[in-house]
């Protein structure tokens, strides 16, 4: 185990810009483009890179011809610098904000069936109690959401955890089953006559990427029902992408039902009379595990978990 004197020497010999440094690299493999983008020499970044990996003892990157390849001790490094990295810009951020007279932030992030539900309520009564603080709210995927909470981008993600090693890095607060439904424009061939999913497989399909839960509940009920995958597929986290697609052909998507209400009470979408699985499960607040949450991120989450209350 390092000991205390061995830690206070890390902490005060790594700097800021060795940081960034291992975060550009491993974004680039190359690094001359990361001594341009850092406005430093080469050598000299070869020089810090040296010196860092001569610190740490461990080699970070493989020097290859044409690129960098990264160890997995670089790996490691390159994941706290990056969260080290956003926290500070945060920082920044909420200093410059704190001069000039704001009231804080609040980065929201949402797997969409959220979104229209528990969302807007939240969000109108922490801004009616808060009126100048600042809320930025951003709509993905769970496990995109999460890699952005982790790195800490976010400070708050409604969502699910995707993966059960993720328990260990993040607090989970449950808030309700999400169903899913097959959604087709107004008009469409299939609304003719209640389809098999033998049949819709055929079509053009709108889809999530596979590593998002809604497409992986999709996946596995098509193997159930021992069904090949569509062909014919774009891929999209984007629910507005998704319904204009839609909307412009005969392309099929599957979309959290909370998100269909409004469009198909309005007449452009319709919902085909086919169950895909159960529902997502429980999506829920999610935060990092073992970090003290802000007055502002405590007070949003209080915020949603009185949905019900009148």
């Amino acid at each position: 185990m390092m000991s205390n004197d061995s830690r206070n020497h890390v902490k005060g010999w790594l700097r800021i810009k060795h940081l960034a440094l291992l975060v550009t690299l491993d974004e680039s493999r190359n690094l001359h483009a990361t001594s341009r983008h850092m406005n430093m020499s080469q050598p000299a970044a070869s020089k810090m890179l040296k010196d860092i990996e001569t610190f740490f003892g461990m080699t970070l990157f493989y020097r290859q011809p044409r690129s960098m390849e990264i160890t997995d001790a670089g790996r490691l490094l390159v994941r706290y610098a990056r969260t080290i990295l956003n926290d500070t810009d945060r920082l920044i951020d909420d200093l410059v904000s704190l001069r000039e007279g704001g009231h804080g932030k609040l980065v929201i992030g949402a797997v969409p069936g959220a979104a229209p539900l528990l969302l807007p309520k939240a969000i109108t009564t922490i801004k009616s109690r808060r009126p100048q603080l600042a809320v930025s709210l951003f709509e993905n995927s769970s496990d995109r959401l999460l890699a952005d909470l982790e790195y800490k981008r976010l400070d708050v993600v409604i969502g699910r955890v995707t993966e059960h090693a993720q328990h260990h890095l993040f607090d989970f607060l449950p808030l309700q089953a999400e169903p899913v439904s097959i959604v087709v424009r107004a008009g469409h061939p299939l609304c003719e006559r209640p389809p098999g999913l033998g049949e819709v497989v055929r079509w053009p399909w709108v889809l999530h990427p596979m590593s998002s839960p809604m497409r992986g509940l999709f996946e596995v009920a098509l193997a159930e029902a021992g069904v090949a995958t569509p062909r014919n597929v774009v891929e999209t986290t984007s629910t507005q992408t998704t319904l204009q697609l839609v909307s412009s052909s005969d392309a099929i998507a599957l979309l959290p039902t909370s998100v269909l209400k409004t469009a198909i009470s309005a007449g452009k979408f319709t919902a085909l009379p086919l169950v895909i699985g159960e529902p997502l499960g429980y999506y829920g607040v999610l935060t990092r595990k073992g970090e003290e949450i802000s007055d502002v991120v405590g007070e949003f989450i209080d915020t949603l978990l009185m949905r019900d209350e009148p």
